[in-house]
């Protein structure tokens, strides 16, 4: 376990000492004190004992210590990192408050409903297996009809039934006139002909007619998909519970498996769409990053499968740590319980963010136009085109939300994770009844007194332990952004530029990530703020 490496050397002096039972109480008495280092006592707390006597096992010098662990415990653990628990508060009051403005903005989310169609220039969705051709997309972005198949060449003749505005209303509707169109050549690009000479992002952006605006608006017609992915979800976690429970070794390999068996095909897979040469035909640099991906791909597959013959050994004494480990959950049962609950909360924060995330990006007025379009036959035509404004500060403010969802995700899953290092804790320092071989706690519950001492003292921490990735990770996104704009715009110079801060930032925050996690289990043990268990980290 991570939070037992910082006491290794303590340990070792205890089985050296063990070996002289009638000196352990004085070395016990003659410890050095650890300071910060120092589980749950205070420097000035009754009874002090080095880390080294903590150690199961230890007798009658065991007993007494776990009396002094119990009774100072209620001196040393106090409210650690109140500010930051405020700073999450205050946040999301403003999240609320963002999200009673989505809700009663004025909203267009029907715009928003087709997730794999496109929507013609009367606000109409073309179904699937119909694409979105539009004749005048410099001019007029917004005028766009539906079409079979993507024109491949230039000069086609295209023909098309449209209402023009000049037209006569019959039933409350214009009549239909058959107008054409000469085609410039296009390649499909998800549900829209794009041009094949563009190369900007917005422009394909603007020919995707917000795009991101419907992914997420069909968010909210996809709730049964949605549901049954969390309840799938939710079985493999709990067949991966027992796993753990009573066949670690097995649990390892079944992994290794299944990561091995992932990357051969998402190989596969690649490799299949790389090789087609005529669903990119007309798309070279989404080809060739098929294709970069296809070796990559293949390349971490054959690595990956080379790494787990040569540290086959090493896994199967993981799967004996882990099989070790079931120990402590036999007796803190209720810690099987600790990621269901955490699962229903982080389900229910998920589906207030995407209700909020629908209602900003589906905030917006639907706006009429008389457009002129250039045709073939006749010249020129004029047709009344619908299209959606989208609310611009709400799309900013979404990064508030999105930031806001970050860190309350982090946070619930900060809250799980200290509740089980306190009680895994509590369940390592305790003594070892010889007999039975069970460890004897001071407490009749150590799940339930994990989670009173976390909630009551050690929230802020975690609020801001969570918090401390969260700007780290938009700055990569940022990052992330100018990589793939930069596919597009051809700089060479800006994407490489942005790949390696993309790197960096990655290293990083896997190094940040893994101070946090580290300190919030020193928290758990000892009962220091953020700063202080960081600093016994380092």
């Amino acid at each position: 376990m991570p939070m037992s490496s910082p006491w290794l050397s303590n340990r070792e002096e205890f089985n050296h000492s063990q070996s002289s039972r009638s000196n352990s109480n004085n070395s016990m008495a003659s410890g050095e004190l650890l300071g910060e280092r120092q589980p749950l006592l205070g420097p000035g707390s009754p009874g002090r004992r080095t880390a080294a006597a903590l150690s199961p096992s230890t007798g009658h010098s065991s007993d007494q210590l776990r009396r002094s662990i119990h009774q100072s415990e209620q001196h040393r653990r106090q409210c650690t990192d109140i500010f930051f628990l405020g700073c999450l508060a205050t946040y999301w009051i403003g999240m609320v408050a963002l999200a009673i403005t989505a809700f009663t903005h004025k909203s267009n989310v029907s715009f928003a409903k087709e997730i794999k169609s496109g929507v013609d220039f009367q606000g109409q969705p073309c179904g699937q297996h119909q694409f979105v051709y539009f004749p005048d997309y410099m001019e007029n972005p917004d005028f766009g009809f539906c079409v079979d198949r993507c024109p491949r060449r230039d000069g086609e003749i295209m023909t098309v039934d449209l209402p023009l505005e000049s037209g006569k209303r019959v039933n409350g509707s214009r009549e239909m006139h058959r107008i054409q169109f000469t085609s410039y050549a296009t390649h499909r690009w998800a549900y829209v002909c794009a041009p094949t000479e563009v190369n900007s992002e917005q422009v394909m952006i603007r020919q995707l007619q917000d795009t991101l605006g419907r992914f997420v608006g069909a968010l909210g017609n996809c709730w049964q998909v949605l549901m049954i992915a969390t309840a799938i979800s939710l079985s493999t976690a709990g067949l991966y519970l027992v796993l753990l429970r009573y066949c670690g070794c097995i649990s390892v390999l079944l992994s290794t498996a299944a990561i091995e068996s992932t990357l051969v095909y998402c190989s596969y897979r690649l490799l299949h769409a790389a090789s087609d040469p005529l669903s990119y035909e007309n798309d070279p640099v989404m080809l060739s990053s098929l294709q970069i991906s296809a070796v990559v791909m293949c390349c971490a597959a054959i690595l990956f499968f080379l790494f787990a013959m040569v540290n086959m050994s090493r896994l199967l004494l993981a799967g004996a740590f882990i099989s070790h480990a079931a120990r402590a959950l036999s007796q803190l049962k209720r810690l099987l319980v600790l990621p269901f609950i955490s699962y229903v909360l982080l389900v229910l924060l998920f589906g207030w963010g995407i209700l909020v995330t629908v209602c900003i990006f589906g905030a917006g007025e639907t706006s009429s136009r008389i457009a002129t379009i250039s045709a073939t036959s006749p010249s020129t035509i004029r047709v009344v085109t619908e299209s959606f404004q989208v609310s611009t500060k709400l799309r900013w403010l979404f990064l508030y939300h999105l930031w806001g969802m970050y860190w309350s995700v982090n946070f619930v899953l900060a809250i799980g994770e200290m509740i089980t290092a306190t009680a895994m804790s509590l369940w390592y320092f305790s003594p070892e009844n010889r007999i039975t071989g069970l460890k004897e706690f001071e407490e009749p519950d150590p799940v339930s007194y994990s989670a009173h001492t976390t909630i009551k003292y050690h929230l802020g921490t975690l609020a801001l332990s969570s918090a401390s990735v969260a700007p780290v990770e938009h700055i990569r996104s940022f990052f992330l952004y100018l990589e793939n704009k930069n596919e597009f715009d051809a700089n060479a110079v800006t994407e490489f530029a942005a790949k390696c801060c993309c790197c960096c930032i990655w290293c990083f925050k896997h190094c940040l990530k893994y101070i946090c996690k580290e300190a919030v289990y020193v928290t758990a043990i000892q009962g220091t703020n953020f700063y202080t268990s960081g600093k016994v980290l380092l």
